[in-house]
């Protein structure tokens, strides 16, 4: 049994092929400001990277393996004026190889499959791991953020969307991450980067647009870290 780390599939999800570039849109896709050119168009395409990531996945994990997906596993369709396709995820599920256990992501409500948690702990060889959709929120970055000219500010927008209670609890999560957790697992970013150290811990990305649209297992995650924190 081996097991695997993944995130961000965004099943049915047309907008997200777009949003990350995936391969399924072609040269007359879209419109010049990057609109679909038609819904016909969005819908076929996000029917085309279902099937993608449907085949990825299954060339890598076998029906004994267990598959962590770091949130976002599916939506529930239709986005901003394009519909989605009319595969329930329950379904997409039941055609994947493997034991999914579901952490939940921000697009994971109402999508018709239920995560069990938002953070996890495990350990992955010799080192302890904390697991959660999102990156950890970087306190030292908000504040440098907030030092800024209102002008700088406006240029610069600090992207989440919090109240400073939800805010603060953040930041004591980061906290108590760096002192409990050699690493951290997470996804949400896409293709913005793979491994990167913010709030002081490095993070693993195992979203399916950093790493060639499948799942990676654990000697896998353990590599992308130490050859981070090496360098």
């Amino acid at each position: 049994m081996i097991r695997w780390w993944t995130s961000d599939q965004h099943y049915n999800h047309a907008n997200i092929a777009r949003y990350t570039n995936r391969p399924q849109v072609k040269d007359g896709d879209l419109n010049a400001d990057g609109s679909w050119v038609s819904p016909e168009i969005a819908f076929q395409r996000a029917e085309q990277m279902n099937v993608m990531l449907k085949r990825e996945a299954n060339q890598r994990v076998k029906k004994e393996d267990t598959v962590i997906c770091v949130g976002d596993f599916s939506c529930r369709g239709g986005e901003k004026g394009v519909k989605g396709t009319h595969e329930a995820p329950a379904d997409i599920l039941a055609q994947l190889n493997g034991t999914y256990i579901l952490i939940g992501g921000n697009h994971d409500l109402n999508n018709g499959v239920k995560p069990i948690a938002g953070f996890m702990a495990c350990e992955i060889a010799k080192y302890r791991v904390g697991v959660q959709h999102c990156p950890l929120q970087d306190e030292e970055a908000y504040l440098k953020w907030q030092s800024l000219s209102p002008e700088d500010k406006a240029f610069n927008p600090w992207r989440d969307r919090m109240s400073d209670y939800q805010r603060e609890r953040e930041f004591v999560k980061a906290s108590y991450c760096r002192r409990q957790f050699d690493f951290m697992i997470c996804g949400h970013v896409h293709n913005a980067w793979k491994v990167k150290k913010i709030a002081g811990i490095w993070h693993v990305n195992v979203g399916v647009d950093a790493n060639r649209y499948m799942p990676i297992n654990d000697q896998e995650v353990v590599q992308l870290y130490e050859k981070a924190w090496k360098q």
